[in-house]
């Protein structure tokens, strides 16, 4: 059996038990890295200071749900003038701080909910064994990154009164895209 069993957990971890039940797969983990940097001062270390256990939701696997039981590790700064003592490793690419779920499966469930929105993403994510709310999939969906639009050429100009005498609002508007640019 390889170290890294198939794509079942994300990169950068380290399997040391899969735990099959009927309803869902647990995967206890590990961080592979023997030491992490601080996020203060970016000084790596290597003494443990303390071991806690994190759970992420992750992708399913043959149908069923996967949770990620991740043994994190806290850390003493090595740096003296750092004023941040101890801290927990950062696993990035694994999952952000203080998430439930690791990015692969928070990628997976934001382009659901730009698909589909709330409540049918919520429908279709249940069926796909990643559950969810439909709160989640809108919150996940606001949180998407939109690729930065290109620089107008050619670029129109329209004013207009909300209120005679008193409200005045501009409009400026992409000709070549037909897109408004801002209000």
């Amino acid at each position: 059996m390889t170290k890294r069993l198939l794509p079942l957990i994300p990169g950068g971890l380290v399997v040391e038990q899969v735990l099959p039940e009927p309803d869902r797969v647990t995967v206890v983990a590990r961080s592979r890295l023997p030491t992490s940097p601080c996020p203060d001062c970016r000084a790596p270390s290597s003494r443990v200071h303390s071991r806690y256990e994190r759970r992420l939701a992750d992708l399913p696997w043959q149908g069923r749900p996967v949770a990620v039981r991740l043994r994190a590790r806290r850390f003493f700064c090595a740096e003296p003038a750092c004023p941040r003592r101890t801290f927990a490793e950062r696993l990035p690419g694994v999952a952000r701080p203080s998430a439930r779920r690791s990015e692969r499966l928070a990628d997976v469930q934001r382009q659901v909910a730009l698909a589909l929105g709330g409540e049918a993403g919520t429908r279709l994510s249940a069926r796909l064994a990643m559950p969810t709310s439909a709160d989640t999939l809108l919150r996940l969906a606001r949180s998407a990154t939109r690729p930065e639009p290109p620089v107008p050429r050619a670029l129109g100009v329209d004013e207009w009164a909300w209120r005679k005498g008193r409200r005045y609002g501009t409009v400026l508007v992409d000709l070549e895209r037909k897109t408004v640019v801002d209000l």
